[in-house]
């Protein structure tokens, strides 16, 4: 019988998420920020995908603590080289991107996101063990590194 070289088993592509709980107070978009900035640079992504990141959670962050009056949850995930993160806040309203000019002070948020991230979207939870109103809102950004 002939010598055959095993064909080697494929590298799995990494997943892990990290899911960050945050009080509604002003220090939340920081802690979220430096909080998905240590994590990525940690997993070793690019500069620029963990500055994109950081920047598009504030925005959310920010949004949830503006609009909502609970908890705001923040979840890492990473699978099959895209990075997503979404944030979920008790505030049932499901935002969409607001017409901005360079001029405005406000409402630029969802506009990053729609224009940086690679998709974005917005769900109701539906989850019976939560009081109705909860949703997510998402974004994801290609990884540069897998």
């Amino acid at each position: 019988m002939p010598e055959t070289t095993p064909t080697p088993a494929p590298t799995p592509t990494p997943t892990w998420e990290c899911h960050l709980h945050l009080t509604n107070n002003p220090r939340a978009p920081r802690i979220a920020r430096r909080t998905i900035r240590t994590a990525l640079l940690d997993y070793n992504c690019s500069l620029e995908l963990t500055d994109t990141a950081e920047l598009l959670t504030s925005e959310l962050v920010s949004n949830a603590v503006k609009h909502s009056d609970g908890p705001v949850t923040v979840r890492l995930r990473t699978r099959a080289g895209v990075v997503r993160i979404g944030v979920m806040d008790d505030h049932p309203e499901l935002p969409a991107p607001l017409p901005c000019t360079p001029d405005e002070d406000f409402g630029r948020g969802l506009y990053l996101v729609d224009t940086l991230a690679d998709s974005w979207g917005r769900y109701p939870i539906t989850d019976p063990s939560r009081t109705p109103g909860w949703k997510v809102v998402w974004f994801e950004l290609a990884a540069d590194h897998w």
